[in-house]
Formats: C-alpha cells, structure tokens, sequence
C-alpha cells in the first residue's frame, strides 16, 4: 500500500513538473487578479496607518491584536472595499473550472498541448463541469453543517466547564474527521472529472453515482496520497505565515514574497492533487464489462439424432418386403 501510494505521489509530482506551464499560468492569473482585488482594500489600509498610532508598532511587526483593533475603527471600512475581493475571486472560480479540463486532458495524454487543442478541450467539458461543482455543494455543504455543528457544541461545553481549553480540545478533536471527509469528497469529484474527460461522459449525475462506488470501493489508496499533499501543503503555508508574523512591515518586497510562497504552494498542491487523481485512475482502470456473445445457430438437418422421433418413415423391414419363396398367388376371379 505504501509504494502504490509512493507511486501515485511521485507520478503525479512527474507531471506537474514536467508540464510545469500549466502551474506558472494559473500563478500569473491569480497574481494578476489577486492584485486587482486587494487594490482598495490595500489602500484603505495604507491611509489609515498613516494616520495611528497601530501603524507605528505594525510598522516593527505583524500584531494581531493591534490589526484588529485597526481594522475595527469606522475610520477604516475595511469590508466596505472588500467587495472587489470577492468578485475577483468569482472570476477566477469560472476561470479554474474553464480550464480545469483542458489540464486533466494534458495529464492524461502526458504531452504539450497546442494553444487550440488546450482551450477545445476547456471549452468541449466547461459545462459539464459546472454541473460537477453544483453537484459537489451537496456533499461539501453537509459536511461544512456537521463541522458548524461541532463548533456549536464546542461553545456550548466552553461557557460551562470551567477548564478554558475544554472547548478549543473539542473544536479541534471533532474538526478532524470532517477535514478528512471534505479531503475525500475532493477526491471523489476530482476523479468523476478525470472520468469525464477520459471517457467523454457527459451525464453528470451518473458519472458522480459510478465515480462515487469507485471511491468508496477503491481509491483509498489514492485518498491517502491527497492526505499527504493536504498535509504538506498546510506545514508550508503555516511556516511561511510564523516567518511573515516576524517580518517587519517595512520590508515590503520580503512581505510580498512569503505571501506569494504560500500561493505557490497551494496552487502546486492542487494540481498534484489533480495529477494524482488522473495517475489513479490510469493505474486502475475500470473493468470492462464481459460481453455474452450469441450461441452459433446450427444448419438445419434432414437427420434426427439417436433417441428422437423422425418424421420421416423408416424403410420396410426384410419380414415386411421380403418375397416368399413358394411366389407369388395369383388370387381367384371373383365369380
């Protein structure tokens, strides 16, 4: 199980490197549309720690508890500009799903794709794809309630234990099965679009049903290799933002590049992931359903078998047609 697992993870790291395009493209993008988001956000900022007291001591280091009290002041309307945020990322959601075929065609055939060949492809699956995601709400969306759940309960043992952590203990014991649920609902619908795209399945809903009883079934194996990613690529992001917390403020360009380090890592681990899913599903190909073919219909025969009743009369025995020796009797007139 762990060299399958090994195999999978290496072979999916081999063809994002190896069509390493495809990463630097997407990075552009969000680059580019990330900025365009956070422009006036940005600037908000900036006007306000001109003008306070945070800004000196955010200026030395990043404080938490200083850029809240910053972000809270009337002055600063900071989810007043966060508007363009969330549109830019709705773009780039619609620009991911468009493309998303086009790179899972790349990783199956493993080859360069012209500029035509990639966008027919985006272009021949961007809907049936938008079908997969709405469909993925379902399961995303239950186990996001589960987990609000467990937040819930967590609060509830909080205000009334009178151990502080007893409630944090719980939030973070009770998050981990739904985390790994959500890992594997991600996988599930990954491989349904690997699946789409290797078979040129266009129903939506049977591919997400069959795609379904293939990862419950099968691809625990491919599961545990999105683990590992998932893993990996929080450990990176994590260490990234403990450097950023002690990077001053004043060292923007050192600031810009930690910020743009995890983005790279999660983009990278996104396409492993979806580079595993395709090296999955290649190495367990889909059994083929026997075909009964038709017994061969025998030529019809004047000849019946041994035991069988013949229609056809059987030649007079020797006793019947056999002549006597005396000859034959001439019969007498009638008088």
């Amino acid at each position: 199980m762990a060299d399958e697992n090994k195999g999978v993870l290496t072979r999916g790291f081999s063809l994002v490197t190896r069509h390493q395009r495809v990463l630097w493209w997407l990075f552009a993008i969000n680059l580019i549309l990330g900025g365009l988001g956070a422009s006036g956000t940005a600037r908000a900022l900036g006007d306000a720690l001109h003008h306070s007291l945070a800004g000196e001591k955010l200026a030395n280091g990043f404080d938490l508890g200083m850029f809240l009290e910053l972000v809270s002041q009337p002055s600063v309307k900071l989810f007043s500009h966060s508007g363009g945020i969330f549109i830019f990322a709705f773009v780039y959601l619609l620009f991911l799903l468009f493309v998303t075929p086009g790179i899972i065609a790349v990783y199956l055939e493993d080859r360069t794709f012209t500029t035509g060949e990639f966008f027919g492809a985006a272009g021949n699956f961007f809907w049936p794809f938008v079908r997969l995601a709405l469909w993925s709400l379902i399961p995303f969306l239950l186990v996001h309630f589960l987990q609000h759940l467990v937040s819930e309960l967590a609060n509830y043992v909080d205000d009334r234990v009178a151990w502080d952590q007893a409630g944090f203990l719980i939030l973070v014991v009770g998050s981990i099965p739904f985390v790994l649920a959500f890992v594997w609902v991600r996988l599930w619908f990954d491989l349904a679009q690997v699946r789409a795209v290797a078979g040129n399945d266009r129903f939506t809903r049977r591919n997400a049903v069959r795609t379904f009883r293939i990862a419950i079934r099968r691809a625990w194996r491919g599961y545990w290799a999105y683990v590992a990613i998932t893993i990996l690529a929080w450990m990176v992001t994590a260490l990234a933002l403990v450097i950023w917390t002690k990077v001053p403020a004043r060292a923007v360009w050192l600031t810009f590049l930690l910020l743009e380090v995890i983005m790279l890592a999660q983009v990278f681990a996104r396409l492993w992931q979806k580079a595993c899913a395709t090296t999955w599903y290649e190495m367990n190909p889909e059994p083929v359903p026997a075909v009964v073919e038709p017994a061969p219909i025998e030529p019809f025969t004047t000849l019946s078998p041994a035991g069988s009743v013949s229609d056809i009369d059987r030649p007079l025995t020797d006793e019947i047609e056999g002549v006597p020796e005396n000859g034959l009797q001439e019969r007498e007139p009638l008088k």
